[in-house]
């Protein structure tokens, strides 16, 4: 029987993997799990576990040498190496700046791996991102997997998302039956949070101060959506060259678009969270993008596109106390909505609503919908020019969309070993933009950012 490793236990794998693994070793799927931590967690860990039924088998804690800016240490690895066994799986879900060596120890013993997006974020002397590194530290991870054996699945719970995966397939047949390619492609992500500055200043997880934020958060799943849609065109219609224009806003000019006052509003009084100091480089919290998918040796343009990823938008936050479990719980009200034209022949277009119960004041339950609308060039193609469906929160497809479900789904693949959906292969095209994508996010805006870089999306 298997055994489970995880690796980093903060709010989003307390929030996520526990009732996952839990799950797994209540069906005898797995024997039990191990943690590896690090040890300046202690308390929180040994509180967390206090709440559970099912415990860990034993936790390993590694230093603790972020305030020297070292995120990996090799006693990390060497925990590793003295749990690890054949039958070991190992879950990696540390801040992402440390996923790289985690993954490079788990797959040269064999191990299959489970890690969260993005696969890695190599970080430069300067303190922001290396962005040049991304797409070579993930094929140095592929190399690794080839050569040992072991599998390495990236958790992406959005290609496991029914509605997406609805508009998708009719997008892809409408453009292999006219021969027209998804002329436009338009993802529009409301993340819906309210940041204070104190809690911008205090965070460990989901933090701004390293320089990344948004597009290393929920942002990497609309990426990888977009790369999809993208890459459907280019093995259709031949190798594309992406041009990409990028603009910004950081966790600073959030802080600086609410006036004080209206913080002060905010019931309770402010937290006496920890404060780190300012950093130089702030990390995203919103941003808007369009670009231009060209055909590289004709030069026509195949498709156009925007990607917006907006954290600052409408929070249902009135209080300024934090939650004790942060993920998630903070007034988010999130929404989303994707469009696809191929070409003057259809359009479809998924927009995922949640409704919200005020149950409690403080933390509203949601209830989650999806409206999908199709135009089509009637009197052209025949048959109807307009339909639309309204899909509540107890339908089929909405079910089957929700990302908890999705998460699942992905797990148990990964557990049992059928987990081809989310490969780190199949991530390549997906690695590629998000690293153009990183570098607009990453430049300094008092400097030029130059003349916009075309390169192939699968490169």
């Amino acid at each position: 029987m298997k055994d489970l490793v995880l690796v980093g236990l903060g709010p989003h794998a307390m929030a996520k993997y526990i009732p996952l693994i839990e799950s797994a070793v209540a069906s005898r799927r797995a024997s039990g799990f191990h943690v590896i931590e690090l040890a300046s967690t202690k308390n929180a860990v040994h509180a967390f576990f206090k709440t559970r039924a099912c415990k860990p088998m034993s936790i390993s804690w590694v230093p603790d040498l972020r305030p020297q800016g070292i995120w990996y240490s090799g006693e990390g690895e060497d925990a590793l190496r003295a749990l690890a066994s054949p039958s070991s799986k190992v879950i990696v879900s540390t801040e992402p700046k440390a996923h790289l060596d985690y993954l490079r120890a788990a797959l040269g013993l064999g191990l299959d791996c489970l890690v969260d997006k993005p696969v890695v974020l190599p970080m430069g002397s300067n303190g922001r991102p290396a962005v040049d590194r991304v797409v070579g530290e993930a094929a140095e991870l592929k190399a690794i997997s080839n050569r040992s054996g072991g599998r390495c699945v990236v958790m992406a719970p959005r290609r496991y998302n029914a509605v997406y995966d609805l508009i998708g397939r009719y997008a892809r047949h409408a453009s292999r039956k006219l021969g027209t390619p998804i002329t436009y492609i338009g993802i529009e992500h409301h993340e819906g949070v309210w940041n204070t500055e104190e809690e911008i200043l205090s965070r460990q997880d989901h933090p701004y101060r390293y320089g990344y934020g948004m597009l290393c958060h929920s942002g990497y799943h609309h990426v990888d959506i977009l790369s999809s849609l993208l890459g459907t065109n280019e093995d259709n219609f031949g190798p594309l060259a992406i041009e990409l224009d990028v603009h910004r806003a950081t966790a600073a000019d959030q802080v600086g678009q609410v006036a004080p006052d209206l913080v002060q509003r905010l019931r309770g009084p402010a937290p006496l969270a920890p404060s780190f100091p300012a950093p130089r480089f702030w990390g995203e919290t919103d941003l808007v993008s369009c670009g231009a998918a060209r055909h590289c040796e004709s030069g026509i343009t195949i498709c156009l596109f925007r990607l917006d990823l907006l954290q600052t938008s409408v929070s249902l936050r009135n209080w300024r106390q934090l939650p004790t479990n942060i993920y998630n719980k903070n007034g988010r009200y999130a929404s989303e909505t994707i469009r696809l034209n191929i070409g003057p022949f259809a359009a479809i277009e998924a927009r995922i609503v949640k409704r919200p119960h005020f149950g409690t004041e403080d933390h509203p339950q949601f209830a989650k919908e999806a409206r999908i609308t199709l135009w089509r060039n009637g009197s052209f193609l025949g048959r109807a020019a307009f339909r639309e469906k309204l899909y509540p929160t107890r339908d089929t497809l909405i079910q089957n969309a929700d990302l908890g479900a999705a998460r699942r789904k992905l797990f148990d693949d990964w557990l049992a070993g059928h987990s081809g959906r989310s490969t780190l292969d199949s991530h390549t095209r997906t690695i590629s933009l998000f690293a153009r994508y990183l570098t607009a996010v990453t430049s300094d805006r008092r400097e030029p950012l130059g003349s916009a870089a075309v390169e192939k999306a699968g490169a």
